[in-house]
């Protein structure tokens, strides 16, 4: 199929009526009478695609400032790069090679990380799905005053002659979403053979990766490996390669604001990390709780954080520790301890009435029950709000222990 196909998706009739559609449906609901009158006008596939838009805008708001402009697919939108990620790695890029001209993203998708690349760069994005593509071109042409364009071409065949490769390397190729980099596409052959031309033909490359995955061990000799965190999820990992990476040894965990910039960063070379063994448990009471946040604990650098900021743990190998000094940490939630009792949902579930508890934040790690189970049991129904968090660890013979706690 040719992308000619789905010129129709960029028209002017479609864009304005898509406008339109969704400027008069703000919750994202397309009623009868709205299809009644777009079938006056378009087929059905182009209807679909609208009345889809209407839904996915909506959606998209929170991630997308550009969202009302822009187009979408449902796995598109599921696949996509955060535009606040998306801007971090663009800046990123143009501080490792401030030289840099052209980009070329491979796997492109609907054009979350196109887009940012663009207003910075001339871009080419290249992608498998036609349609994909005329949506990643339009996405990527929004306020941008660089060259954009898009090819339908699988990755291992497009001819590269660019300054940067970004690649998103499709994870759900058979429709099952994959953490192992042995059932990407392209292959982990192709992805060796874009690093072999760092520091030759290309100054650089970033590889997107699921957090999960565990990238192959002569990979850590040549790049960079960040964590990178928005919204309170680790949203990818991301490999950079450059000629300054050879060697780095380097693990960074990050947490990126909606506006682009990064709220922390830790950082930490591979022969300098801790594990959990190196750190101590608590001894004597309990005053403050500290939670690695996201990105951290992806990246396996909780321990080594810990150690830093001489944390100790509260449970034998639950990554929930405690400070000595009730200070606000980069990098984690700090919660200062209300209530420390014995994990008993009788106990807690009388201690939340009798403090009239009704908004209730659980945490929970080392039990079998999830805070939705919990949350049942423990039928909070009163008016004041408190974090419970619970550690327990299934290997260890001491009893899972419950804290009532405000934030720091």
């Amino acid at each position: 199929m040719q992308m000619p196909e789905y010129q129709w998706i960029t028209s002017d009739s479609i864009l304005t009526a898509a406008s339109s559609l969704c400027a008069n449906s703000p919750d994202g609901f397309v009623s009868a009478k709205q299809l009644l009158k777009l079938r006056q006008s378009f087929p059905e596939d182009q209807i679909r695609f609208l009345a889809d838009q209407a839904k996915l805008r909506k959606q998209a708001s929170s991630r997308f400032p550009l969202a009302a402009d822009m187009l979408f697919t449902t796995k598109g939108l599921q696949q996509t790069t955060d535009a606040a990620i998306a801007k971090y790695k663009a800046e990123l890029l143009a501080r490792l090679a401030p030289q840099t001209q052209h980009v070329v993203d491979l796997c492109c998708g609907m054009g979350g990380d196109l887009q940012a690349m663009a207003h910075q760069f001339n871009v080419i994005g290249v992608d498998l799905d036609p349609l994909l593509c005329q949506v990643a071109k339009h996405n990527a042409s929004i306020q941008s005053n660089h060259s954009v364009s898009t090819q339908n071409i699988a990755a291992e065949n497009f001819d590269l002659d660019t300054d940067w490769i970004h690649i998103d390397p499709d994870r759900r190729s058979d429709g099952v979403r994959h953490t192992n980099i042995q059932a990407f596409t392209p292959s982990l052959s192709t992805l060796d053979e874009l690093i072999q031309r760092v520091g030759k033909s290309i100054h650089g490359i970033f590889i997107k990766l699921a957090p999960a995955t565990q990238v192959p061990n002569r990979w850590i000799d040549q790049c960079h490996l960040m964590w990178i965190q928005s919204r309170n999820e680790c949203r990818q990992q991301l490999a950079v390669f450059t000629p300054k990476t050879q060697n780095s040894h380097k693990r960074s965990a990050i947490s990126v604001q909606s506006d682009g910039q990064a709220a922390w960063e830790f950082h930490a070379l591979e022969h300098d990390t801790s594990e959990s063994a190196d750190i101590p448990l608590h001894q004597g009471p309990i005053d403050t709780i500290f939670e690695p946040k996201p990105a951290l604990l992806a990246a396996n650098l909780a321990p080594t954080w810990a150690a830093k900021h001489n944390l100790t743990y509260i449970h034998s190998g639950v990554p929930y520790f405690s400070a000595q000094k009730p200070n606000p940490i980069p990098g984690g939630n700090g919660y200062r301890i209300v209530q420390q009792l014995s994990f008993d949902l009788k106990q807690l579930r009388r201690w939340i009435k009798q403090h009239d508890i009704g908004r209730l934040e659980i945490k929970k790690r080392g039990i079998d029950l999830t805070p939705e189970q919990l949350r049942k049991q423990l039928k909070p129904k009163g008016k004041q709000a408190i974090t419970l968090i619970i550690a327990g660890n299934p290997r260890s013979d001491k009893q899972a222990v419950a804290y009532f706690a405000e934030s720091i």
